[in-house]
């Protein structure tokens, strides 16, 4: 069970959804999502479980790969609020009792009440960071999924103001990490939010099940230069933030793969801003959950088909895609000029 929603959401968010929702019963088996088509409505597991499998492509539900089970408090279905394409197929496991509200009501609440869209876009990315996190702690399960996709970073960048830019600049500092250095280690608690400005870090996973305790303290911390990458990360990607949202220890180790610039913002100094600033928190969470759908995605797809590319190379940009990482492209270059870093990308 998660109790996300009750302890992101005020009484005000939670009587709308209340309000707005429709309550129903799904027998075991029953089809909630299907894979590759647009969901219409998000649903909220209030009992029971629901399975969500990836599937290689439409209409391949019977060979799509159970990859979670997701209990209790879970949504399911908010891709389009997201801008992303959904990749899996849901069904209830047993009787399950839900939540349905429609999409269109959503979109409309987010953009009129913009509290009710900080709280909101903050519960989805925690719901995502610990569905990757199930994941990674996994053992076998973390297989290479290849480069970080920069298109996906650009668009995310096109999301944010030129205001919240200037605030991040103002507030964060420029690291240079050197080729082969750890920059944060599996176990151990994320004290910033980390932008990668130039350079490429990979991730690696411990081998066996996720013992925070025995890596921090036992020096089984030592064993990670051997790990194999299973992903690398490139400009603009985000190390670390699973659990610099979640306060929980990192389940990977994030290891500079050649001398990197990266740009720090003290956790602190970040959440001081997100509870003051709902507009802020709004678009913050909101691309957080974007990056971390994508890498959700990426690894599911690699389990599914682990000889194929991550990426889904059939699908094409559309115009507005198009634009928003032209947006996205200018606005990461407008950042590095302001900290006075050349752009590479």
């Amino acid at each position: 069970m998660t109790d996300t929603l009750l302890r992101v959401l005020s009484n005000a968010d939670l009587d709308w959804m209340i309000s707005c929702g429709e309550r129903q019963t799904l027998g075991a088996g029953h089809g909630v999502l299907h894979p590759y088509t647009v969901p219409d409505r998000v649903v909220l597991v209030i009992e029971g479980s629901l399975g969500e499998s990836f599937a290689a492509a439409q209409g391949a539900v019977d060979d799509a790969l159970l990859i979670d089970e997701l209990g209790q408090g879970e949504l399911v279905g908010f891709s389009p609020l997201l801008d992303a394409p959904n990749v899996t197929a849901v069904k209830a496991l047993k009787s399950t009792q839900i939540l349905s509200l429609p999409i269109a009501q959503i979109q409309a609440k987010l953009a009129e009440d913009i509290a009710f869209a900080a709280h909101f876009y903050h519960a989805i990315a925690l719901m995502l960071a610990d569905r990757l996190r199930r994941l990674f702690e996994h053992p076998g399960r973390v297989r290479f999924w290849g480069d970080g996709a920069g298109s996906d970073v650009l668009t995310v960048f096109g999301e944010l103001r030129d205001s919240d830019i200037d605030w991040l600049t103002a507030f964060g500092q420029i690291e240079t990490i050197p080729a082969d250095r750890v920059l944060l280690q599996a176990a151990r608690p994320v004290e910033s939010l980390y932008i990668l400005l130039d350079g490429q870090m990979g991730l690696s996973a411990p081998q066996d099940t996720f013992n925070p305790l025995a890596l921090c303290f036992l020096g089984l911390e030592a064993s990670t230069p051997g790990q194999p990458a299973f992903a690398t990360l490139t400009q603009g990607s985000m190390p670390g933030i699973i659990s610099f949202l979640d306060f929980r220890p990192l389940p990977v180790t994030v290891r500079s793969q050649s001398e990197c610039l990266i740009f720090a913002v003290p956790r602190q100094t970040l959440a001081t801003k997100l509870q003051v600033d709902d507009s802020f928190a709004s678009r913050f969470y909101r691309v957080i959950a974007m990056q971390i759908m994508a890498q959700l995605q990426a690894m599911g797809m690699r389990l599914l088909e682990p000889g194929k590319p991550a990426a889904m190379d059939d699908e094409e940009l559309d115009m507005d895609d198009l634009h928003q990482v032209s947006e996205g492209a200018k606005k990461f270059n407008w950042m590095l000029a302001q900290l006075g870093v050349n752009g590479h990308g």
